[in-house]
């Protein structure tokens, strides 16, 4: 069995598979905590070579009531929202990245039913305060972490948030995009300084968001939950909290650092 501990909240794993149940304790090893606390879901990971492998589906997660259903080729699983006890079954053993799919939907939920949110977004994390930039694949959320070689990235994807009392606070996740091997601060946190919506160009400088579309962009980077229609009234409400307690705004910058200073600068005014 191995504990992780994201953001604070804590999933137990239970894999029936020996070997991939190691493999997993070591590509989780940073996230792994020691037993013996409650924990906030469970996992169980079993083989099952019946599980058809199909074709990619339009969206990977359902739901029918207070269960979320979790189809993909290869692999099937449920998460319970009423109990977080969740199962996934695999058809092969190396499906380690099925299974990160499956962790990120059920973090997803977690996060968002205890209050937080799982917000695709590069965290940067700058004299305890974390920077956080959005956008879609291609908006250089990446090349923004690789233009900050001297400060620590939370992640290059995904983040976790979660209110503090005086403003809400950034976590690292393992969810990084596949290629990327520098993740020497994916376990850091600390406070949201600001979102910033991406766009290349080839001047620098910032541009106010207006609260609808603020909260519009928020929406648009909280995955899984998003696409939920049983979820959206509650999820606008928690991001319109977010929106209220950090500023947003559309950074215009090229493939150059100097962006820094000015963000820096904002985050003290």
């Amino acid at each position: 069995m191995t504990t992780l501990a994201i953001a604070g909240w804590r999933i137990r794993l239970e894999c029936m598979l020996p070997a991939f149940g190691e493999a997993v304790a070591a590509r989780y090893r940073d996230f792994v905590v020691p037993d013996g606390a409650a924990n906030d879901a469970w996992v169980t990971v079993a083989l099952d070579p019946d599980i058809p492998s199909g074709e990619w589906p339009a969206r990977p997660v359902t739901r029918q009531g207070d269960v979320c259903l979790f189809d993909m080729p290869g692999a099937y699983g449920r998460i319970a929202l009423g109990s977080w006890q969740t199962d996934l079954r695999l058809r092969r053993e190396n499906s380690g990245s099925l299974l990160e799919h499956f962790l990120k939907s059920l973090f997803a939920y977690l996060a968002f039913h205890r209050g937080g949110l799982l917000f695709h977004a590069a965290g940067i994390l700058v004299d305890g305060e974390v920077f956080l930039f959005t956008g879609e694949s291609g908006s250089g959320k990446s090349t923004v972490v690789s233009l900050s070689p001297d400060r620590l990235a939370l992640n290059d994807d995904l983040v976790a948030l979660r209110p503090d009392g005086r403003g809400w606070r950034a976590y690292g996740t393992p969810f990084w995009n596949v290629q990327t091997t520098r993740r020497s601060g994916q376990t850091a946190e600390g406070a949201v300084a600001g979102i910033y919506r991406l766009a290349q160009d080839r001047q620098v400088y910032l541009e106010p968001i207006p609260t609808a579309m603020a909260i519009s962009e928020v929406m648009a980077n909280c995955p899984v939950v998003n696409v939920d229609p049983i979820e959206l009234p509650a999820l606008m409400n928690q991001c319109r909290e977010l929106v209220e307690a950090v500023k947003i705004q559309r950074l215009h910058f090229r493939k150059s650092a100097e962006f820094w200073p000015m963000l820096h600068a904002r985050s003290i005014v």
